[in-house]
């Protein structure tokens, strides 16, 4: 039996792509909803993860290095206060102490003490008048102290002088301080009393710097230089004292605003360089009796490469996250198509119905689901209109 005229199946006279545009097309309407939800949420998770894996690395790095800054100025302390320990015992020797001792014996004291500490470049010993009277390998013998600090301040209490070059100790030295292009020393001094209590002099000596390169060198591993961890000791007036160059500058940046009162610690340091670190830093307090110079002891990473694993993590975050995204959009895809053509079999069902095919029967479906329930409430509504209709 043919149809009435104007009886006919609907056509979607839309183009091809409408299926695209998510104000017509419930897939493309879930696909962007969930497209819209995952990408939000990654880029959410990947922001919380990384803030939160920066805020414990800061800290865990943090004190890592400052461990390590501690580390260094107390084994640089503790190696300066055995030298210094060495000359006092030396000051304490009978050969200085007594005024009657020839100066053949008094150098050989001396170079005992040299032979037996190679860190000291030099040693003199200087008569209250100021005239040094004997001196290692007789070098500055029969010349005046007066002038020289070493000798004003030792004569009452041990004197130790901050880093310095000193030219005609390093002319004295040269071939020991090799691979030091302008070597520096520490300077020392102790007053040296006669058997009854009087100043039967002072003892004067100058350490080598070189060896200060060899404790750097135990507290940072080679790891730790090849992850740009860089060690810089600084005087209390920001002078450069040692620096491990690990940390890919030519010259250390200056030193870091620490505050003053706070003896230890680790920071954010912005520089003058441009680049950004991760900074521990210590007050050197010297050890027991020797107090220290008020040096500062550095140990710095550069940002980028401390957080390294948080730009990994958000990346790792991110290509997950819009993984799943993509597979979420798919699945939404095509479960919703797979709900649309259940809503457009009702549809053209009903158009049928509609104009003039009343024996047309709308889809079941199967299930207590919303859509089931709408067909199975359309089926009785139909069967209702045919009753009414007979």
């Amino acid at each position: 039996m043919d149809k009435p005229t104007g009886h006919r199946e609907e056509t979607d006279s839309r183009p091809w792509w409408w299926i695209f545009d998510p104000r017509e097309s419930l897939r493309a309407a879930a696909a962007l909803f969930f497209g819209l939800g995952g990408v939000l949420f990654t880029v959410l998770l990947a922001s919380i993860a990384g803030r939160t894996l920066q805020q414990n690395l800061e800290q865990h790095l943090g004190n890592t290095y400052e461990t390590l800054a501690v580390q260094l100025s107390d084994k640089i302390d503790r190696a300066i206060y055995e030298r210094y320990r060495t000359l006092q015992l030396t000051a304490g020797l009978a050969l200085l102490r007594n005024p009657e001792t020839a100066p053949a014996d008094r150098r050989q004291a001396l170079t005992a003490t040299q032979d037996a500490t190679p860190e000291f470049a030099w040693l003199g010993f200087a008569e209250p008048s100021g005239r040094i009277v004997v001196a290692t390998k007789g070098h500055l013998e029969g010349t005046s102290a007066e002038m020289r600090a070493w000798f004003r301040s030792a004569q009452e209490q041990p004197y130790a002088g901050n880093l310095r070059e000193v030219p005609e100790i390093a002319a004295l030295a040269a071939g020991a301080d090799e691979g030091e292009v302008a070597p520096r020393y520490l300077t020392f001094a102790v007053p040296v009393p006669t058997p009854d209590g009087r100043l039967a002099g002072v003892l004067g000596a100058y350490l080598r710097w070189t060896w200060a390169r060899e404790l750097q060198a135990s507290v940072l591993s080679d790891a730790a230089r090849r992850d740009r961890v860089g060690a810089t000791v600084y005087s209390g007036t920001g002078d450069v004292l040692l620096d491990s160059g690990s940390s890919g500058w030519t010259h250390p940046p200056d030193l870091p605003a620490v505050p003053a009162r706070k003896f230890r610690g680790y920071q954010i340091e912005p520089t003058s360089l441009g680049t950004t670190y991760l900074t521990g830093f210590v007050r050197s307090r010297g050890f027991r009796e020797y107090r220290g110079l008020g040096w500062i002891a550095v140990v710095r990473q550069p940002v980028d490469q401390a957080f390294r694993p948080v730009v990994e993590l958000r990346h790792t975050v991110a290509r997950w996250g819009f993984a799943f995204t993509g597979a979420a959009m798919l699945g939404a895809w095509l479960y919703a198509g797979r709900l649309s053509r259940r809503l457009r079999s009702v549809g053209l069902a009903a158009h049928r119905i509609r104009t003039g095919d009343v024996l047309t029967i709308l889809p079941s479906a199967r299930g207590e689901g919303e859509i089931a329930r709408m067909c199975s409430a359309l089926n009785r509504l139909v069967e209702d209109f045919r009753a009414r209709l007979k």
